[in-house]
């Protein structure tokens, strides 16, 4: 096939070079299906396909082409989408044995939008058990491993997503994010994912809430993974509709930051005001990580950026994260199927937790009163500066640990032992205020693990985040991918 390859361009590439006639809808498809061939046993990202639709879908895409028509910015891109989405047609489970039968009637707002805007959605990808946990397993699909060592996890819940991006299986993915479950996933495994301000996106049509439900999630938001940070900007044309209230117009406002010309390096980033949180007073970041991050920090400011090291948070780090975690399994027990809602409370959770889990009306909105105050003092840290980075996570890829509870679980970071829920410590300073969240692969460990930096923005700033993510983008060197065996020759298959 000649121009880009499909296994490692970016969708940008290949909507270009679909556009162009360089390749075709259906050739672009089967590629992604022999890379689905190539490391899905392995890796258990893709965990269901529609192939005649999808295949009668690229098929009219190619046709329309050659006609001259075109149906929007995705036309003819084959894509896969996180498994708690429903897709009228096609098996939905969220990842659990009870759902292993369910094909909804309708998409979910997000996936329509994506059709309508010309992708070819050919299947799913894995999740764990109702999106629930930092890792993606359960007992229906099995375990997705991480491409760059299969010992560790690729995060979760997107974490199929990843996988599916990194490894060549999707261009582009449909993710969702309640605590990071895009953001760590892309950081795991390589790839750039990106948390719109809430709610930029639809969210009904998730799972959970109960498959079926007409009301959209209280938290979360559904957005894009991708190989490069145009693709999620092309992707987010697409999710941000135009009967969005609270967005002047229903379009996300343009970049506070200035567009680069390409190859362009005079003036850099010269302006650009860009706060640093590398650690967190509740749990150190790993020092290979944050190694890597402060090499970062110094190709920004040799690029023009002025560092600002020393920027008060709205309040403190450990009340922002308390505050959203009341706020996080809160919903989380209000959403739970309920077959799932007793397993939940009887699971081995810290006080503060299973408190949280039976919270009344009253406490919620209390809850709610302290995140509105955390979120109202954001407008003045970005007054100081354009962006803030941060890690994603404590580190980088941990290895599988889905036979204890999660209430049993522990993170070992540098050799010492925090709890689990401090996965979150970094993603949920976003989530708790609405902001968008930008993560950009930059670079690797030693052992090879990929290693990513969050860019938080204003709210509504989405532009402003990816516009940025593209400036890490040229300075470490963007998507690299992982050593996935390559698809058998077709005569061998």
């Amino acid at each position: 096939m000649p121009g880009a390859d499909p296994a490692t361009a970016t969708a940008t590439e290949l909507v270009a070079a679909l556009a162009r006639r360089e390749m075709s809808s259906q050739e672009l498809l089967a590629a992604c299906l022999e890379r689905v061939a190539a490391g899905n046993p392995r890796l258990r990202a893709v965990v269901a396909t529609d192939l005649p639709r999808a295949r009668a879908a690229a098929r009219s895409a190619d046709q329309d082409r050659a006609r001259g028509r075109c149906q929007g910015p995705l036309h003819g891109l084959p894509m896969t989408v996180k498994d708690a989405f429903e897709t009228a047609g096609l098996v939905t489970t969220a990842g659990a044995v009870e759902l292993a039968g369910y094909v909804p009637d309708r998409d979910a707002d997000a996936v329509a939008r994506l059709r309508a805007a010309g992708a070819v959605v050919y299947g799913k990808s894995n999740v764990p058990r109702y999106a629930g946990d930092f890792q993606t397993a359960n007992q229906l699909h099995g375990r997705t491993a991480n491409p760059w060592r299969t010992d560790r996890t690729p995060g979760g819940s997107s974490g199929g997503a990843a996988v599916a991006v990194a490894t060549g299986m999707s261009p582009l993915e449909l993710g969702s994010d309640i605590a990071g479950s895009i953001r760590a996933p892309a950081h795991y495994c390589g790839v750039f994912g990106h948390l719109p301000s809430w709610p930029a996106v639809p969210g009904r049509g998730h799972i959970p809430p109960a498959p079926g439900a007409r009301a959209a999630p209280p938290l979360g938001v559904p957005g894009p993974l991708g190989r490069s940070a145009d693709d999620l900007e092309l992707a987010l044309t697409v999710l941000v509709g135009t009967d969005l209230a609270g967005i002047p117009g229903g379009r996300l406002p343009p970049s506070r930051l200035p567009e680069p010309v390409p190859g362009e390096r005079r003036g850099g980033l010269a302006g650009c005001r860009v706060g640093l949180w590398l650690d967190h007073p509740l749990v150190r970041t790993d020092r290979a990580a944050a190694g890597i991050l402060r090499q970062l920090a110094d190709r920004l400011s040799d690029a023009g950026a002025a560092l600002v090291e020393r920027l008060r948070p709205p309040r403190p780090f450990y009340e922002m994260h308390e505050v959203y975690l009341r706020m996080l399994f809160a919903t989380l027990g209000a959403t739970c199927p309920e077959p799932e809602y007793p397993a939940l409370l009887a699971q081995p959770w810290d006080p503060a937790t299973a408190g949280a889990l039976r919270q009344s009306y009253r406490e919620r909105l209390a809850v709610e009163e302290r995140r509105a105050r955390i979120e109202a003092g954001w407008p003045a840290r970005f007054a100081e500066v354009d962006v803030v980075l941060t890690p994603v996570t404590p580190g980088p890829a941990f290895p599988h640990d889905t036979d204890r509870p999660p209430g049993e679980r522990e993170l070992m970071v540098d050799g010492r032992a925090v709890p689990y829920h401090l996965h979150s410590v970094w993603t949920n300073l976003a989530s708790l205020a609405g902001l968008p969240a930008t993560v950009a692969p930059v670079g690797r460990t030693r052992d090879g693990l990929p290693v990513g930096v969050q860019v938080i923005g204003p709210r509504w700033g989405d532009r402003t985040t990816i516009g940025f993510a593209r400036w890490v983008e040229r300075l470490a060197g963007g998507f690299t991918p992982p050593p996935v065996p390559a698809p058998a020759p077709a005569a061998a298959r």
